[in-house]
């Protein structure tokens, strides 16, 4: 008998949804089943709105940007998602998500043994149990060549460019974009730091490259949710309600002013005057798009695993990212140990003392994110001048 399968894209969006549920259609359309996509993520499941996905050439979305299905961060209560299955005749359930929609679908596991599986997408790579997420590898890519360009705008004016970025709760996208762009410090989310502190490594660089250079400047990297001793709180105060997944709103513009003034401050007191700084705000710059080839494929295949997963009763299970040797490869893993937040912290990729991604990161990202960008910097030497 035929099976019909629903796909759904919830929270944020990020490169590769498209990818995923191109994969599933393929797979669907070869083994004659029916696949209805969920409008906006979990709120199409709850008001039933489904669309008919089966005609539909998975190649014409594959390397797009976004979610063809749009997307929310409505939380279902697990009898809704089930009963939403049942009325429309759905015999399995795939949902493309983060920690919050793939906690969600493993409620819905948990309570009713449903027939889903899920697909590990965030840019924030902080999904356990696959070796990266889908989502991330784009992410990095766009803000380490960001940054890493980002010196023209330091050397040529004398600046600190403070560029911040989306990461809430984990270091993995500020690392990879201070690490792969060569930034000259990271301030992280997951350990607190104080505003002194950034403010020391900042005049210590400035006066290094006085010497080396003749002309001061530096580059670095903040996460969003950064905690900085001394610094005013960057929450939306007109925000500090929780979203459905308990998610207070931050502000990284915000951050970015703060620490820019900030900056200013402390340096006027050691230089007499203050070093000028050029924030930059990432933000859906790091999820708009089409993927990078790792995303998109990958991301593709993992579709199509999650419809093997449901013919081989592989269900309550996530489709995920292997290493094995130097190859990696598509297999599966349990939800529930999925849906649990991976830090960096303990993993030995980032040094909280020096504020910096270590060797074994770069090594982490190279089989999908290749090597570093070098650092430009387009300058004559300003130590030797014409008397």
């Amino acid at each position: 008998m035929a099976k019909t399968v629903a796909v759904l894209t919830g929270g944020g969006h990020a490169a590769g949804l498209n990818a995923g549920i191109a994969g599933v259609i393929q797979r669907a359309k070869e083994k004659g089943w029916k696949i209805y996509g969920a409008l906006d993520g979990w709120q199409g499941v709850v008001e039933n709105k489904y669309v008919d996905l089966t005609d539909c050439d998975p190649m014409s979305i594959v390397n797009k940007g976004g979610s063809i299905l749009g997307s929310s961060r409505v939380r279902p209560e697990p009898q809704q998602v089930v009963d939403s299955m049942k009325k429309n005749r759905i015999d399995a359930l795939v949902a493309l998500g983060g920690e919050d929609t793939l906690g969600a679908l493993w409620s819905v596991y948990r309570e009713f043994k449903s027939p889903v599986v899920g697909w590990p997408k965030t840019m924030d790579n902080d999904l356990s149990e696959t070796y990266f997420t889908i989502g991330y590898p784009t992410a990095v890519t766009v803000a380490s060549c960001a940054v890493a360009k980002s010196f023209d705008t330091a050397c040529t004016h004398g600046r600190v460019v403070i560029a911040v970025l989306f990461g809430r709760h984990t270091d993995w996208v500020a690392a990879g974009a201070g690490a792969f762009g060569s930034a000259d410090f990271v301030v992280p989310a997951e350990k607190s730091c104080s505003l002194d502190d950034i403010c020391g490594k900042i005049e210590e660089i400035f006066s290094e490259r006085e010497k080396t250079f003749g002309k001061g400047f530096a580059v670095i990297v903040v996460a969003e949710g950064a905690s900085i001793s001394g610094l005013e709180s960057h929450v939306r105060q007109q925000e500090k309600e929780l979203d459905q997944y308990g998610h207070v709103k931050l502000d990284p513009n915000l951050l970015a002013s703060y620490l820019s003034s900030a900056i200013k401050q402390s340096t006027k007191k050691i230089f007499g005057k203050p070093i000028g700084t050029a924030p930059i705000v990432f933000t859906y710059e790091l999820r708009n798009g089409h993927p990078v080839w790792v995303d998109m494929e990958f991301g593709y295949k993992l579709g199509i695993k999650c419809v093997d997963m449901i013919e081989e009763g592989e269900i309550g299970k996530v489709a995920v990212i292997q290493k094995e040797g130097e190859e990696l490869k598509i297999g599966s893993s349990s939800l529930e140990k999925a849906v649990k937040v991976r830090k960096m912290e303990g993993t030995g990729f980032f040094d909280y003392d020096s504020l910096k991604p270590t060797q074994a990161f770069i090594d982490y990202g190279k089989p999908f994110l290749g090597k570093p960008k070098e650092r430009q910097i387009n300058m004559v030497d300003r130590t030797h001048l014409i008397s």
